[in-house]
């Protein structure tokens, strides 16, 4: 199994960013909950900052997730958010540092998940993506040596 966590490293007083974890096994997790703002958010969570599911990915893996969308108006200048996994005895955690009396609010985050490591043939989903006020046509990413563009169909 791999988990992956997607937070930002920093973020001003009063933004939103997304904030995601999720784990690519044999088998969907149902014991995957995440802990955010000393609450924790389990696949069976009805919440209206956060989402749960699944799907399968094109090797047959599945990928069992909780995503959500939350302002930053804390108290504290450092955030935790954490993902655990009771099936496969994964955990993993995404310090963010909460940056004080901001003038601007509307910063774009940047966003890539990936994992911290992996086993020589496995497999792993990879993203990156940002959270700014508009739609941001020139995004893309590199992988291969390829340019993945936002109109890119890739069969990776």
């Amino acid at each position: 199994p791999i988990m992956h966590i997607r937070a930002p490293s920093s973020i001003s007083y009063g933004d939103f960013s997304s904030l995601s974890c999720a784990i690519t096994a044999d088998s969907y997790d149902e014991s995957l909950y995440a802990s955010w703002n000393y609450k924790r958010i389990y696949m069976s969570t009805n919440s209206t900052d956060f989402e749960t599911g699944f799907y399968e990915n094109r090797n047959g893996s599945i990928t069992t997730y909780i995503s959500g969308f939350v302002k930053f108006n804390c108290t504290t200048r450092i955030k935790y958010f954490s993902c655990y996994s009771r099936k496969y005895h994964e955990r993993k955690s995404a310090r963010i540092e909460v940056q004080k009396n901001s003038t601007n609010t509307s910063t774009p985050i940047m966003h890539i998940r990936a994992p911290s490591s992996i086993s020589y043939g496995d497999s792993s989903s990879l993203s990156c993506a940002i959270t700014a006020d508009s739609y941001d046509e020139s995004l893309y990413a590199s992988w291969n040596n390829e340019r993945i563009n936002m109109s890119t169909n890739s069969t990776d």
